[in-house]
């Protein structure tokens, strides 16, 4: 009798896991047919194809990413945001589903303070990620709290993989925390990069376009760093020689009421 019994719990243990293997073949298979819908322009489709692949494999995250990428694609960002949360219980230890959902909720959800928590949660898991890193420190800008935000551009800067972008916004935020003097070195040194890129580049190129407009708005900042600092002659001169469309107006500021720049340079936001 207990041979028999152990028999039927053997077929049934074998049984189930062919129905999981089954389960789990079909779910690859409906998450390959979901790319390829989506790929067609096929999103109602490929949004049913993910949704039966997360059915089919409950411990899989990636079902559920598919489907919250193809919901922002349709504009239904607060479906995508919940979509998202449930990838992560799926799978606490995947660290990019968490950012993925801090860029929704910083691009798209407009709730910064949101995506500095995903964000953080998320660097717990993989602290040396300097994309990530530069991500909290924008989500932080975007929160007012420019003091934790230049510490996390730092950190990015001291691990020597610092863009020139973020780098322009660290001398940014140097200048708003009355910082001037490093405000000064560090868009002096992101300008003579850029520079330097923009002589490398074809004049038809349209990247040489966007460097240019860069520079541009590196001669601002330089001259705001300047004027936080109180050398108005110097931001005089670069904003002298500046081919950005506001310098002018800026200048008459500075000639007229320079105390009125310097506080708004203080109290404005990046």
């Amino acid at each position: 009798m207990s041979r028999v019994a152990f028999k039927i719990s053997v077929g049934f243990v074998v049984g189930v896991l062919i129905l999981l293997a089954v389960a789990l073949s079909l779910s690859a298979y409906y998450l390959a047919q979901q790319q390829m819908l989506a790929t067609s322009g096929d999103v109602a489709g490929a949004l049913d194809a993910a949704r039966l692949s997360a059915r089919l494999d409950p411990f899989n995250s990636a079902p559920l990413t598919a489907e919250a990428l193809l919901l922002q694609r349709q504009g239904q960002n607060e479906e995508a945001a919940e979509v998202l949360r449930d990838a992560i219980e799926r799978d606490p230890a995947n660290y990019t589903n968490r950012t993925q959902l801090g860029n929704l909720q910083l691009t798209q959800l407009n709730d910064p303070e949101a995506a500095v928590e995903s964000y953080r949660v998320a660097l717990d898991q993989i602290p040396r990620d300097t994309n990530l890193i530069a991500s909290l420190a924008f989500a932080l800008t975007r929160t007012g709290d420019l003091e934790a935000a230049k510490t996390e551009y730092e950190r990015v800067r001291d691990l020597d993989r610092i863009s020139s972008r973020n780098l322009y916004d660290l001398g940014r935020i140097y200048a708003r925390t009355e910082e001037p003097e490093k405000a000064v070195e560090t868009l002096t040194g992101v300008r003579e990069d850029v520079a330097a890129r923009v002589e490398e580049s074809d004049n038809d190129d349209a990247k040489r376009v966007q460097r240019e407009l860069f520079l541009n708005s590196i001669d601002l900042a330089i001259a705001d760093a300047h004027v936080v600092q109180g050398d108005y002659p110097e931001a005089t001169a670069v904003l002298e020689e500046s081919e950005a469309e506001q310098a002018p107006a800026i200048l008459e500021l500075l000639n007229t009421n320079p105390e009125e720049y310097r506080e708004s340079v203080l109290n404005s936001g990046l």
